[in-house]
C-alpha cells in the first residue's frame, strides 16, 4: 500500500459511468464514515458534469456532506501526478465492462453493483426513495469494508472479502424485501420534539424496519415535494397546517380566503407549519395521526409496544389492542 503501516490512511476510488449519483454516494459516505482512515474520491468512464440533486439531498438528509463533489473523467486518476489509489471499486455494471485506465500503484480492485437510482422514473418522492435505498445498500458495504483489518490481510484475503462484500445483499434491504409484505422502504418526516413522531418512529423499528429520517425542520422538503406528498395523502392543503407551536396565529393562517397557494408559501417559509409525522411507504404516502395510523403502512409488530404516554397499542402477542 501507498503510506507505513502505522499512519497508514487509504485512498479509496469510486467508478460508475457517469459519476452523478451512486459513486458521489459512496463518496460522501466514505468521507465522513471514513475519516481518519480514508480519503474517498469519485469518478466516471463517461462523465455527466453534473452531480444529481437527489443524491446531494439524500446525503444531507442522513447527515453527510453535500458540498464538494465534482462529476470527472476517471482519467484524472490514472495521471502521474494523481493520488495513488489503494482501492478501486465499481459500483455500476456498465463502468465494470469498460476497459479501465491504468492505475498507477496496483490498487485493490472490486465490483460492488448498485441498481441505478437515476434510472428511476416518476414523482420526486419514487425517485428520492431509490437514492435512499442505493444509499443504504452503498452504507451497508461501505461499513463492512471499513471495518476489515486492512493491513493485517495479504492480498488474496483482502481481495476475496472484497469481492464478498460486493456479492451480498444490504441486510436491511433483505430483511426488508424477504419479509416485509414486500416494503423496500420507509421515509419518515420527523420532528424529533414531537411525541407523537417518536412513537411513529418507534413502531416503525418495532416492525423490523429502520426508516430514512428526514428532519424537515432542518432540511425542509420542497413545494414541489410539499405539493406531491399533499396530494398523495388525499388532504387539502389546510389540513397539514400545523397550529400549535408555530407562528399559525401570528400570520393569520385561520383567514379562510387564503388560496392552497399562499399557504404553500407559508409552510415553505416556516417548515415548522407543516404537520407531522408524514410517512412514505411504497406508493402510500399518510400523515399519521394520531400514531397508530402508521400501523397501516407496516408489516406486523414484532413485540409488545407502549407509547410514551403509557398507552399499549401491542399486546405481548403482537396483536394490536382493541380499544372500546
Amino acid at each position: 500500500m501507498s503510506e507505513s503501516m502505522t499512519e497508514q490512511i487509504y485512498n479509496v476510488l469510486f467508478l460508475c459511468t457517469g459519476n452523478t449519483a451512486r459513486s458521489i454516494l459512496a463518496e460522501g459516505i466514505l468521507r465522513k464514515d471514513g475519516k481518519g482512515r480514508f480519503r474517498a474520491f469519485s469518478a466516471g468512464s463517461q462523465p455527466k458534469g453534473v452531480v444529481n440533486p437527489f443524491a446531494l439531498k439524500v446525503l444531507d438528509a442522513c447527515g453527510y456532506p453535500a458540498e464538494g463533489y465534482r462529476s470527472k473523467s476517471w482519467q484524472e486518476f490514472a495521471a502521474s501526478d494523481a493520488p495513488r489509489m489503494d482501492f478501486v471499486f465499481t459500483v455500476c455494471d456498465s463502468a465494470a465492462g469498460e476497459a479501465c485506465p491504468v492505475w498507477p500503484g496496483q490498487p485493490m480492485t472490486a465490483h460492488w453493483s448498485i441498481e441505478d437510482p437515476a434510472a428511476v422514473e416518476g414523482s420526486d418522492i419514487d425517485k428520492e426513495r431509490a437514492f435512499t435505498q442505493a444509499f443504504k445498500i452503498l452504507k451497508n458495504r461501505i461499513s463492512l469494508f471499513a471495518a476489515l483489518p486492512v493491513a493485517s490481510l495479504d492480498r488474496a484475503s483482502l481481495h476475496r472479502k472484497l469481492v464478498e462484500i460486493g456479492q451480498s445483499e444490504d441486510a436491511s434491504s433483505a430483511r426488508n424485501s424477504a419479509g416485509h409484505n414486500g416494503i423496500i422502504d420507509v421515509i419518515l418526516y420527523h420532528n424529533p420534539e414531537c411525541g407523537t413522531s417518536r412513537n411513529v418512529l418507534a413502531m416503525i423499528r418495532n416492525a423490523g424496519i429502520e426508516p430514512h429520517i428526514i428532519e424537515y425542520v432542518k432540511t425542509p422538503p420542497s413545494r414541489a415535494m410539499l405539493v406531491q406528498l399533499i396530494k398523495r395523502m388525499g388532504l387539502p392543503v389546510r389540513a397539514l397546517l400545523r397550529e400549535k407551536g408555530t407562528p399559525y396565529a401570528e400570520l393569520n393562517l385561520a383567514d379562510p380566503t387564503l388560496t392552497d397557494d399562499q399557504l404553500l408559501d407559508a409552510m415553505v417559509a416556516h417548515p415548522i407549519l407543516i404537520n407531522r409525522p408524514i410517512v412514505v411507504s411504497n406508493n402510500r404516502v399518510k400523515l399519521c395521526r394520531p400514531s397508530e395510523q402508521v400501523l397501516d403502512l407496516l408489516p406486523p409488530q414484532r413485540a409488545e409496544f407502549i407509547k410514551e404516554d403509557g398507552e399499549r397499542v401491542i399486546d405481548k402477542r403482537s396483536r394490536p389492542v382493541k380499544t372500546a
